[in-house]
């Protein structure tokens, strides 16, 4: 009889370990990282969070497939906004309400399939260049980072890392762009 409660027990909590999620609050600091260079002005407007727009999630809710919820320590669509600006202040822009352009961005998601041993991170953003004087649309287009695994079972805090690399990925495509360049560069 005891080796049978053992079995169940440890079958629960290796059970609880493949399908839960992770609890508590991720803390994030942003480090810019990038390494392309430009030089200009800009203006950073509004990011939102769409799967919390639609209700999906909270804020600081980065979605997940396992149970239990995955926050932050700040809402979604301000750290791509302050990362948007720390990385554009690194690539050499000024940042001001002066600027003839501006910058905002939607993130479209930001998912965590932690259902498993690992964890499959997945990002995507669209960013919008808008020009001020007549809030014409100049360029948007969305841009998925490129998937990430990483393990699941560690600390909170070392998920910070992936989410990083998560938005640096989605403003690193971006800055690349061509098309990018060309409104920058006029």
């Amino acid at each position: 009889m005891n080796r049978r409660i053992y079995q169940v027990l440890l079958f629960l909590v290796i059970t609880s370990l493949l399908f839960s999620g992770c609890s508590g609050t991720i803390p994030v600091n942003y480090t810019a990282q990038n390494f392309m260079r430009y030089q200009g002005n800009i203006d950073i407007g509004r990011f939102t969070y769409i799967p919390f727009m639609q209700g999906r999630v909270a804020p600081n809710q980065i979605a997940n497939t396992a149970i239990g919820n995955i926050y932050i320590g700040a809402n979604i669509a301000d750290l791509v906004q302050r990362a948007t600006a720390l990385e554009l202040e690194k690539t050499g822009f000024l940042i001001g309400e002066n600027s003839p352009l501006q910058i905002s961005g939607d993130v479209l998601m930001f998912k965590a399939a932690d259902l498993g041993y690992s964890i499959d991170w997945t990002y995507s953003v669209r960013y919008r260049i808008t020009n001020k004087s007549n809030n014409a649309d100049l360029f948007s287009r969305v841009y998925v980072a490129e998937p990430k695994r990483t393990g699941k079972f560690g600390m909170p805090a070392d998920y910070g890392p992936s989410i990083n690399e998560m938005i640096l990925s989605g403003y690193d495509q971006f800055i690349r762009d061509r098309e990018v360049r060309n409104i920058f560069s006029q």
